[in-house]
């Protein structure tokens, strides 16, 4: 018997779907999110503090460290923000330019009631990208769906697959 035709098994793979919707419904939020701060937000000149880009054959990503004041607030916040290697590019390109001794700034679009930021030059592109995430989640979540819901429909039919076949159990 494979593992995964034991019906506990079989059953415990909706856990995968089930995961790529929780994805998809957090990602849609916070791309939901973002396109509200583009449209109400403020735009403040963030300091770009660090810039961390990874450029592996099996992994390309990155990370830039921001230094703002949000509206309303008195300290400044740092964060981490992950970006796609495109824009992160751009901004190391950018930084280049920066004379040394100089901190790099770029505007970014804030809300004091939600810790989403937009880019100030990629508005449009920023919340964009996240609900292309999220639809991409949910194309997950359905193929993943009809993949575990047709494997534990033809066990609950058929039997393990394994089992029909004598020459195949070992």
């Amino acid at each position: 018997m494979n593992f995964l035709s034991n019906p506990v098994a079989a059953r415990l793979l909706w856990a995968l779907p089930l995961l790529l919707l929780v994805i998809a419904v957090a990602t849609f939020r916070a791309g939901m999110e973002q396109r509200a701060v583009d449209a109400d937000g403020q735009t403040v000149q963030a300091e770009v503090v660090g810039l961390n880009l990874r450029e592996r054959s099996e992994i390309t990503a990155g990370q830039v460290d921001l230094r703002y004041t949000p509206p309303g607030a008195a300290a400044p916040v740092e964060r981490r923000v992950e970006l796609p290697i495109i824009l992160l590019k751009e901004i190391e390109a950018d930084q280049l330019d920066v004379p040394e001794g100089e901190a790099m700034r770029i505007p970014i679009v804030v809300s004091p009631e939600t810790d989403q930021i937009v880019l100030g030059n990629h508005r449009r592109g920023t919340w964009l990208l996240t609900l292309s995430l999220s639809g991409m989640a949910l194309i997950g979540t359905v193929v993943s769906g009809l993949l575990v819901g047709g494997w534990n429909r033809l066990l609950a039919r058929e039997g393990d697959p394994a089992l029909r076949d004598p020459a195949l159990t070992p």
